[in-house]
């Protein structure tokens, strides 16, 4: 599986926060997109930003600044992104698991410790779309075999007898055939838009003449001329569907 890019926010008075910051952005796919300096800043960029998906929260025990409970508002209204308190205090792994948080991290620390937090924020993340997924992943086998939930992808296409699995962020070879694909994901909103392209209709952004415009990608997708009518009323009925829902 390729790794979940984080879109992080740093909230609090975070220790050695300078260092922090120097380390996370030798991490690959990881990405700091703001910063938060009270309660109030953390929980209205978090409702505001959804794009946000992991946090590193400072917490010192010894101050009033009510973090933690800004936390605890946030998950009561559905705002549930992995989070690693960071503190310069010893405090017991209970502590943190009674909180629901990933990871604690405690000043000074190290880059490998810091990878650690971030690993098991993305793995996290990665539970989290199993799950709505229905708990199911897309296999991808080429010189090895790699997992995708169907919503990470945009299409699957078969050109010249070679399967490319595309996704937001790479295009795959594949040994899977197109039609075991479209069998393995017929009630997972995959329709092809013809023989040989399988298009997942929770990532299309618009059908603009015979071409396919993804969410959060320039890669398009084409629609035969004999599929364009069936694809468009399929694509309108998916659409009322998700409105009612």
């Amino acid at each position: 599986m390729y790794e979940s890019k984080l879109e992080l926010l740093l909230v609090g008075d975070i220790e050695q926060s300078d260092i922090l910051q120097l380390l996370l952005e030798n991490i690959p796919n990881v990405k700091i997109v703001g910063t938060a300096n009270s309660a109030k800043d953390y929980m209205d960029t978090l409702l505001r930003e959804q794009n946000i998906n992991a946090v590193f929260l400072g917490h010192n025990v010894n101050t009033e600044w009510n973090a933690i409970e800004a936390y605890h508002l946030l998950r009561l209204r559905g705002r549930m992104v992995p989070t690693i308190l960071i503190t310069n205090q010893t405090l017991p792994a209970t502590y943190v698991a009674d909180l629901g948080m990933i990871d604690i991290l405690e000043a000074p620390f190290t880059f490998e410790r810091v990878k650690q937090g971030i690993d098991k924020q993305r793995w996290s993340i990665k539970q989290t779309q199993f799950m709505s997924s229905g708990g199911l992943f897309v296999p991808v086998v080429s010189n090895d075999i790699q997992l995708y939930t169907p919503n990470e992808i945009l299409f699957i296409e078969s050109i010249n007898r070679i399967v490319y699995v595309h996704t937001s962020q790479e295009q795959l070879e594949s040994k899977i055939s197109i039609k075991l694909y479209e069998n393995y994901l017929l009630f997972h909103d995959f329709v092809l838009t013809h023989r040989s392209c399988l298009i997942n209709l929770n990532q299309v952004q618009e059908i603009r003449e015979n071409t396919v415009h993804f969410k959060h990608s320039n890669q398009t997708a084409v629609i035969t001329d004999d599929k364009k009518a069936s694809f468009t009323k399929q694509f309108q009925v998916f659409l009322n569907k998700r409105a009612r829902n």
